[in-house]
This record gives C-alpha cells, structure tokens and sequence, in this order.
C-alpha cells in the first residue's frame, strides 16, 4: 500500500525543549487511543489491552506518554474500553509526566472512533491522534504538533505509525463505524499529506507476537529515547531494577534489561535481546535467550526458552508458531499470582486441635528432654510480618512460637506450638516463611505484594537444603513464591514433599 505524500518543507528546524511547552497550542487535542487488544498469538490475559505490553524499561503507554512529555504535550484525551481500572492503577492522574489525562470511554472496542463526536470538538481545530501500542519518539510528535501530518516508518513500503495531526473537520468525514484497519486505509489515501518520518529507533509497534520480540531491539540497545530510566543500574551486559535482585553468580550476556520485582538466581543464564517484564523469577538452572518474559511469571530451573514470548505457564514459541500451555503443578513455568488468602478456614483450626490431640503423647517426653538438658524449653514468641496493607502502605503483625534452638527435640515441640498457632487461626497448615520486619522489607515493594495474600504456614517448600546458613535470602524467596502460587491441595504437598523427596533420593 502506498501513500500519496507531500515532500517534507527543508526549511524545517527542531525546537528547542524550552519552545516545547508551547508546541500544544497549535493543537487543540492530543487523543491517545489504548483500544487495541492484545493479539491472540501474545500469551497472557486476552483482556488486558495491547498497550499494556512490555517496550523495555516500561509498558507502551508509558513510554507514548514520556515521548508525549517530551515534546510538550501537557493534557491528553486518553480513550479507554477493556479495563480501564488496570489503566488508571498504571497511570493514576498523569503527574509523573506533569500530563494532565482526560478519561474517554468507548463502549465499542472495534470502532472507537466514534468517540471523538461526543468530545465537543469544534471542526476548525486541529487533533493529533495517537495509539498508545504504537511507540513514536518526541521529535515526531513535536513535528504533528506544529503542522498537519502522518508520521510514517520506512520499511518495504510507507508504513502509517498510527499518529497523525489533521483538522477536526476531517475527522468527522470518518464513519461512526470505522476500525483501525478502514482508519489505516482512509489516512493512506489522504491526498497530498504531509509525511514525518519515523526513523527505525523512533519508532514501534505490538500488533502481534513478533511485532512485541522485535520492538525490544532498540530498547535494549539504549537508543530509544528514555529507554533506560536514570535510576536504573547499569551494568556491561545491560541495565536492571534498582528493586531487582541478580546472584553475582548468574550468567548473563547481554544486552538484556531485569525489570523491578525480578529475581534472577545463581547458574541461570541470560542471553543477548532477553527483556524480564516485572515479577519475573528465574530459577537456578533456567536458560532464557531473546524471549520477553511477561510480567508475574515463575521460570524453572529445566526450562530453556529462545525467540519466545512467556507470561504464566503459556509459552509462544516464535520460530515455530507453537502455543504451549504447561501444566502449574509441574513448576515448570508458573504465572506469580497469589491463589488464596491469607484467613485460617474453621476445618483447618478444627483438624490442628485433632491433630494436637493425637500427637500430645508425644509431645510430652520432648519437653521433659529439653528440660533435663537445662536450656531453654518450650518454644518463644516471635512478633512476625502477617501482610503488607495496601491502603496505607503499612504491615501487619502476628505472634507465632518459633524453636528454641536447633536440635530435633526443640524443633519437635516448636512444630507442636506451631500446630497450636494454627488453632488459634495466626497460620494456615501450608504456607510461608515467618518473617521479622526487616526480612519482610528486605524482599522489595513487589514480592511483598505477592506474599501479601498469603499465610504463614506450619509447612512451607524447602529451600533446597533448609539446614545450609549459606543459603541465599532470594532461594528462600523462590520457595515460598511457589508455595504462594499453588491452588489445590495437592499442589501444595507437592511443594513441600517433592524437594524433600529430591535430596533424600540424591544422597
């Protein structure tokens, strides 16, 4: 498809940043369409729309709305339909940009257009129309703003970036029931548009699973535009999330970007054109080599994923078009989100005071062997981080009854105090790790959300060999986050025994 385009004015110059600010007034409107949905091919929520997906360091919107910032653009008509709660959560009112957002809903995710007739545009405005899962850099936008345009990309053909500025009038020549695809084709046969270029780093686009691998090259490399925050740590191979953990001993060769949230474990190996979104965990053993990891996605340790697309247990090999959906109790890849909440159920209070019972018997001759050894008996009592609340950002407290010390006998007894605990409704039978203040706060604003829903358990998955003091904080981490993911009951004996199984067998 061609367009018919008026060679760009020569005399042309840039603005300075200083000019910018002002570059709005020659456009009445700055409508930001996030209607398009994810492609099929793209694992993860159907729902979710398409610019929510991953562009590097962040998701497309937020990116549209730097390179928006960046050319001036200081108040934008932000057109909504799937979800517009998981929008707001993810922008909130626009002041990290200093953009003031306008909230327009269409009821109609296919036609959204129809949208700009109730906005009370008159027809001798002008309008510059964006999608926010088609990236452009701030010179192209700083270019709509100042004159009648399509901003296009060079490739085979002349390819429309989804960005225009035009009169009003002209927009409401549109049908109510026009598309993108008809959209596309009304702004290819604009008679003698101008055209802005967009060069390859200015600009990308998520229409497809391929579209989403690719529009991660210049990201990575850094030559995008705001592709790499200022906060974020540099490293040879890339850069990471101040809030992202990596093991000194993990294999990385980059470039390769670790968004907040992920923890990146010793022996795994991280290849050139990897992006791990946010909430990502990669186990020991994982090999991950240009593939976009999605956001709340565990990765185990006998996985290998290249040239694909991940999020939860759904896996998009792009070399050979195949969908895969693993099995979650395989814990082979794993979607990161809590299942159950963190209330004891009355049956399992009723089954801990049974199992009390029975086991009392026994409990009794512990206790008189750690009274006669003359140290500490019993149990104590240890104040513990119960859940994070979201509401004012503070935490909430539990006392349970931890061991005295290390032999059999105290962890005997304090594994009775802890059958008592579940009682009396401060654990669930599985479940994590106590944890003092300060561990709590040590795991990172992200894990916190995910263990947040979660109990403290008188069972939880072993960390590979409980009894090592070398063991890293993150395996314990990696432990507990699968124990938060498990639905059934089945899944979570698994956790617990399996581990336990593996070493047994292994010595």
């Amino acid at each position: 498809m061609t367009m018919k385009c008026a060679p760009p004015d020569s005399n042309e110059r840039e603005v300075s940043m200083t000019q910018a600010g002002n570059l709005q007034l020659s456009a009445t409107r700055v409508v930001l369409f996030t209607t398009p949905e994810r492609h099929p091919d793209i694992p993860g929520d159907a729902d979710v729309p398409a610019c929510m997906l991953q562009l590097g360091t962040a998701s497309f919107i937020e990116r549209v709305l730097d390179s928006c910032a960046l050319a001036g653009v200081r108040e934008v008509d932000l057109v909504v339909s799937e979800q517009p709660e998981c929008l707001r959560k993810l922008l909130r009112d626009g002041g990290r940009w200093g953009i003031r957002l306008n909230w327009q809903y269409a009821k109609d995710t296919a036609s959204p257009y129809k949208v700009l007739r109730g906005m009370g545009l008159n027809a001798s405005d002008r309008i510059v129309i964006g999608h926010a899962n088609q990236w452009v850099a701030s010179r192209v936008i700083r270019d709509l703003l100042r004159n009648d345009g399509v901003a296009v990309n060079v490739g085979d053909d002349l390819m429309w970036t989804g960005w225009l500025c035009t009169e009003v009038r002209r927009v409401f020549e549109l049908s109510p029931n026009e598309d993108y695809p008809s959209l596309a084709r009304w702004v290819h046969n604009l008679d003698r548009c101008r055209c802005v270029i967009a060069a390859d780093v200015e600009y990308a686009q998520v229409r497809g699973a391929d579209d989403l691998l690719q529009a991660q090259k210049h990201a990575l490399d850094g030559s995008q535009e705001s592709a790499i925050p200022a906060s974020w740590r540099r490293f040879p191979w890339g850069a990471a999330s101040p809030d992202a953990f990596i093991h000194a001993n993990a294999n990385i060769e980059g470039p390769v970007l670790i968004g907040p949230g992920c923890v990146v474990e010793k022996n795994t190996g991280i290849g050139a054109g990897t992006v791990l979104s946010r909430d990502v965990f990669v186990a020991c053993g994982a090999r991950i080599k240009n593939a976009v990891v999605l956001s709340n996605t565990y990765v185990g340790g006998q996985i290998t994923l290249e040239n694909a697309l991940a999020q939860g247990n759904s896996i998009q090999n792009l070399k050979w078009s195949v969908r895969t959906v693993l099995r979650t109790a395989d814990a082979l890849v794993t979607p990161l989100q809590p299942q159950h909440t963190s209330q004891t159920s009355t049956l399992s209070q009723l089954l801990a005071a049974l199992s009390a019972a029975i086991l009392l018997p026994a409990f009794v001759p512990c206790v008189l062997a750690q009274k006669l050894r003359g140290g500490a008996w019993l149990w104590r009592s240890q104040v513990v981080v119960k859940s994070r609340l979201e509401s004012d950002d503070s935490v909430e407290w539990v006392t349970v009854r931890i061991a005295c010390g290390t032999r059999a006998s105290d962890r005997a007894v304090a594994h009775f105090g802890a059958l008592m605990d579940v009682v009396q409704g401060r654990r669930n039978w599985f479940g994590l790790r106590p944890r003092r203040e300060s561990e709590w706060y040590a795991l990172g604003r992200d894990w916190q959300r995910l263990f947040g829903r979660t109990a403290i358990g008188l069972f939880y998955a072993p960390a590979w060999t409980e009894d090592s003091e070398s063991l890293d904080h993150e395996a314990f981490a990696a432990a507990d986050a699968f124990m938060a993911v498990q639905s059934t009951m089945a899944g979570r004996l698994r956790a617990v025994c399996s581990p336990l199984l593996r070493s047994y067998m292994q010595r």
